[in-house]
């Protein structure tokens, strides 16, 4: 079996990658059609035809300042945030940035691309797709700024966390007047904070920890509208069982683990079982 009948992540496979002069990248090797149909079972997302003759090229390439970029979806975590699902995890670089690619298209490559920033915790909307993704990459590094354009986007993320009360405020406002969006901002938690990225002019990026940790994420469908809202109160049923635990009343194993030193359930005590998340 040749190299590129395995689906393995790139850096393992025992060829060299080929270089591409046109974007100065390091191609890894393609897959043969089996390994590719071999691949849809655990693709995350649609593995549409446009992308199965990309992976036919290359199932990823080494870029110095980004690490590895995986195609095939078998090398990094998958992305926990579940408002770009399906995706797939492009790379994972030095600075924790998580590239991904959303994979819900029927036809075409993925996209868009998002830069999902730790600190400031700011989702940065890259490109419209893979192919603007890998052509910026290839373009800046080919003139020597792709470090500038890294630092750019850093800054990006930076400007959102600044205003992120500004923006959610002239978000909200323009969604308001929107008649196909007030159903879905009536069934957002009240004190949401509402990212409208659909202008393609300016930042486009939103705070996705403004809540912070914990918070709820929301999208409206697969536009790119968001919201953060407060972590959810907790359950009727912990409120009820800290309540037994603090007046007395009840015994069973939840006060008899609470009060295994003899001395019971304190006031302080209970008003930090009260913010135990359901």
């Amino acid at each position: 079996m040749s190299t590129s009948d395995t689906v393995v992540p790139f850096r393992s496979a025992p060829v060299a990658p080929a270089l591409n002069r046109a974007f100065g990248l390091m191609l890894g090797p393609g897959l043969s059609r089996e390994a590719i149909a071999d691949l849809e079972y655990s693709y995350p997302g649609t593995l549409t035809e446009e992308m199965r003759s990309f992976l036919l090229s290359t199932c990823g390439l080494t870029v110095r300042e980004l690490g590895a970029l995986d195609l095939t979806g078998r090398w990094h975590p998958a992305e926990p945030m579940n408002v770009f699902q399906p995706c797939l995890t492009l790379a994972i670089d030095d600075a924790g940035r998580r590239w991904i690619a959303e994979t819900s298209r029927q036809q075409g490559l993925p996209g868009p691309v998002w830069c999902i920033h730790r600190e400031p915790a700011v989702a940065i909307h890259v490109s419209d797709d893979l192919a603007s993704f890998l052509a910026a990459i290839g373009d800046t590094k080919r003139h020597g700024s792709l470090t500038q354009w890294l630092r750019d986007l850093r800054q990006e993320a930076r400007t959102v966390w600044a205003y992120r009360q500004s923006l959610a405020r002239e978000s909200y406002q323009i969604c308001r007047q929107d008649h196909g969006l007030r159903g879905w901002l009536a069934e957002l938690p009240l004190g949401s904070y509402i990212y409208d990225l659909r202008t393609p002019s300016g930042v486009r990026g939103w705070p996705y920890g403004v809540r912070g940790p914990g918070a709820e994420l929301h999208r409206c469908g697969r536009l790119p509208v968001f919201a953060v809202s407060a972590p959810a109160p907790a359950s009727r049923w912990m409120q009820h069982m800290a309540d037994i635990a603090y007046t007395g009343s009840g015994i069973g194993c939840f006060d008899a683990k609470l009060t295994s030193n003899g001395i019971g359930v304190t006031r302080d005590d209970w008003q930090e079982i009260r913010q135990f998340p359901s």
